[in-house]
């Protein structure tokens, strides 16, 4: 039985189970979407509008096993226990939820329009509650879901629920057969005004950014579904550190690279950091020499972006020290159970510390307007914390009574930041000093949020919110947004998923491609967000321990299956030219650039060089990214050994017309002892000839071949004949930057076995 006979036949059976509404039955439509809720407040039917298709789970598919509803739609929450929703009516625009086991009634207000429905939550009456779903949604589990935007969709059909404003959350759990949807808020946020928006919306591969964008208009959410349509969304970037000096020798990298963009950060221009920004020795006038420097890069012809922190400071910003500013985040508290002159290296608590950083460079305590290092501290009485180093932090050794607070300071696990309490205003007073930046030397085409976990609970309220309040002083709103961690309301702002920390060794540059990047992209893909390919960096390390081309070229391949962008970070323009096969590179990136961003690559050859099955697609943010790295350095999973172990290589070059070609290859290992990197392909026009890709790791090499001058063509670029020697009757070419041999009428093996013999 077809499985659309199936589904027909489901449909009758449930019609059958069910029959007619029962009478009070809530029905709420729009032009695509019907929402039916019982008068018990359940969930009874989540169906396509005007096809009929259940999206409810009121059944269990694979078994047929029939609930009666699809569970309550809502539930409020009182420490550890749920009190489901119970009754729902509807008078006007004014829906009313009471729940069981509790003496709470919400009355909300109902939006509908054609486009979607909303519910904003505008009295709560009765007993204390922490938490309330204010809609909860038992539905289908379908092909895709956006862990973000909180989608789930297939070809045909999509299902959002999304938060209207910051101080909601929504999310989506699986529960195996189906999933539960739901927008959330928080006692500690704030629970009237939650609000909650639902929408349905057929062909979402092509539509939900439409639909998305009617949401954003009408509740003043940041822009982020027509953004992601943005042309800037697409560009890489070229990492820099530049100055009014070096810009000039950036640009010319830029171009060569073929990147669109080149980005820099605060390290670039300031001092000490974030926080306050004060300028760098570089730029001796402030402001004027950093908008100088942006105004070269566009005048160009290339577009700029600025990478920031933005949630913390560093120890040797004003808000550090010499007064430490008191909107420092505090992980815990004490009180000072004795006096304590400016000489002590002893500290007495009336708490016990157990549990506070004993890690170096995070053992920082402030005590009124001094910054006191500790060794250690003890878990019995009395409570002390020892070996205290007073006036750190160019703070001033002061005397202290007891009563006093003690505050462990929210250091950051990159010990030179201090993290902000985000329910004060020292995050709006950076806010406003990034914006003036951007303002006065803009326009910038992307910001990256860096250090977005770096914040205190509720991470998903404070990550978002830290976020909008750099965001909203943005005008325009910008482009194309990174950030190393987003939650649900970040969708709207972060544009592009996150790229991830440079690597420590060119070796394992592959694996990491394959372990994080590659499982991440199709991930988030299903949000409709690509990812960023990178941070790449140690490009002019030394010798044969630089990026080679190839290493450029499988990453490159891979962030064009799935239309990513990538990135490359340089230390210095002086950098590139260690790197003795630089040149190559550069044209590595630009050739795989140019032909992503003019979409040269046909769909099929597209699907080629996206290496993961969708069962081992996983969205790993920058904080997840380091502990599965170090997983797989340590002792790599099943999943992770397969998709390493299945990776194939592409090479995309411009045949003798002129036309992008790409072909899998296949790398010969060991060639002329070590000293020339190889790779072998076939074309499709020529199957019974072998070609080779291959260029010296670091100085020039005559390589002797096995086979006279007539039976073998050398070129570069491709298509382009370059001399060949002969001495006997062997081949001696000269082998630099990359370069090609044609070995007419040779077969795979034949040709691995030529270039073993190659001396």
């Amino acid at each position: 039985m077809s499985f659309a006979r199936q589904r027909m036949l489901v449909g009758l059976l449930v019609a059958v189970a069910f029959g007619p509404p029962a009478h009070g039955q809530l029905t709420l439509q729009t032009r695509e979407l019907r929402l039916d809720v019982g008068p018990e407040a359940t969930l009874d039917g989540l169906t396509s509008r005007p096809e009929g298709v259940e999206y409810s789970a009121v059944y269990d598919e694979p078994v047929l096993r029939f609930s009666r509803t699809a569970g309550p739609i809502g539930a409020v929450y009182r420490g550890n226990r749920s009190f489901p929703a119970s009754q729902a009516t509807l008078d006007g625009d004014r829906l009313t939820i009471h729940y069981s086991g509790i003496d709470v009634t919400a009355t909300c207000r109902l939006i509908r329009t054609d486009d979607y429905l909303a519910l904003v939550l505008d009295a709560l009456e009765g007993e204390p509650i922490d938490r309330i779903d204010l809609v909860q949604l038992r539905v289908r589990k379908l092909a895709h879901a956006g862990r973000l935007s909180n989608v789930v969709y297939d070809d045909a059909f999509g299902v959002c629920l999304s938060a209207g404003n910051v101080a909601t959350n929504a999310t989506t759990t699986d529960r195996g057969h189906y999933v539960v949807m739901r927008a959330t808020a928080e006692k500690e946020i704030g629970l009237v005004g939650a609000t909650a928006v639902l929408f349905g919306c057929r062909d979402p591969g092509a539509r939900f950014l439409d639909v998305m964008e009617i949401v954003e208009r009408d509740f003043h959410l940041p822009p982020g579904a027509r953004t992601r349509r943005l042309p800037a969304q697409n560009h890489s970037y070229l990492w820099a550190k530049p100055t009014p000096a070096n810009v000039d020798q950036y640009i010319e990298l830029a171009r060569r690279g073929g990147f669109r963009m080149i980005l820099f950060s605060h390290w670039a221009f300031s001092r000490v950091g974030p926080g306050h920004f004060p300028w760098g020795p570089d730029y001796p006038n402030g402001m004027a020499d950093l908008k100088k420097v942006t105004d070269a890069i566009r005048g160009a012809g290339l577009t700029v972006g600025l990478h920031l922190h933005y949630s913390k400071t560093t120890r040797r910003d004003a808000y550090v020290t010499p007064v430490p500013d008191d909107r420092l985040n505090a992980v815990r508290r004490f009180t000072l159970s004795a006096d304590v002159d400016a000489a002590s290296t002893t500290i007495g608590v009336d708490e016990n510390p157990g549990g506070c950083a004993l890690a170096d460079g995070m053992r920082l305590l402030k005590i009124g307007k001094e910054l006191v290092a500790y060794e250690a501290y003890t878990t019995t009485r009395p409570y002390r914390f020892t070996g205290c180093q007073r006036g750190d932090v160019g703070t001033a050794a002061s005397v202290h009574r007891a009563g006093d607070e003690a505050a462990l300071l929210d250091v950051d696990t990159w010990t030179t930041f201090i993290r902000y309490d985000q329910n004060t205003d020292i995050q709006d007073e950076t806010a406003e000093r990034i914006a003036q930046i951007v303002r006065r030397t803009g326009p910038y085409a992307m910001l990256y949020f860096d250090g977005a976990e770096d914040i205190h609970p509720p991470g998903w309220y404070h990550v978002a919110n830290a976020q909008r309040r750099v965001f909203r002083l943005l005008e325009p709103p910008y482009p194309a947004c990174e950030a190393a961690l987003s939650t649900h309301f970040s969708w709207h702002m972060m544009s592009r998923g996150n790229a991830w920390d440079v690597i420590a060794g060119v070796d394992g540059m592959k694996d990491f491609c394959d372990v994080l990047p590659c499982r991440s992209a199709p991930a988030a893909a299903e949000d409709f967000t690509p990812i960023e390919f990178g941070w790449l960096g140690r490009f002019g390390a030394s010798g044969s321990s630089c990026v080679g081309p190839d290493v450029l070229e499988y990453v490159l391949s891979r962030a064009a299956g799935w239309n990513c962008p990538f990135s490359l970070s340089l230390k210095g323009p002086e950098e590139v030219e260690k790197n003795p096969r630089w040149e190559d590179c550069f044209d590595v990136m630009k050739l795989w650039e140019d032909a992503r961003v003019e979409r040269k690559l046909s769909e099929t050859q597209l699907a080629r060089l996206r290496n993961v099955a969708p069962e081992d697609y996983q969205f790993y943010p920058c904080l997840g990214a380091r502990r599965v790295w170090q997983q797989y350095v340590d002792g790599p999973t099943d999943v992770q050994r397969r998709i390493v172990a299945g990776r194939r290589e592409h090479h995309l070059f411009l045949n003798e017309r002129g036309e992008h070609e790409l072909v899998a290859i296949e790398e010969i290992p060991n060639v002329a002892g070590g000293a020339v990197k190889a790779y072998q392909f076939r074309r499709s026009a020529q199957p019974d000839d072998a070609y080779l890709l291959l260029w010296a790791k670091a100085d020039e090499v005559k390589l002797r071949l096995p086979v006279p001058p007539d039976r073998l063509t050398a070129m570069r670029p491709f298509g382009k004949r370059l001399p060949v020697a002969r001495e006997g009757d062997r081949s001696v070419v000269e082998v630099g930057g990359r370069m090609y041999l044609l070995l007419p009428g040779v077969n795979p093996e034949a040709a691995r076995e030529l270039l073993g013999r190659a001396e």
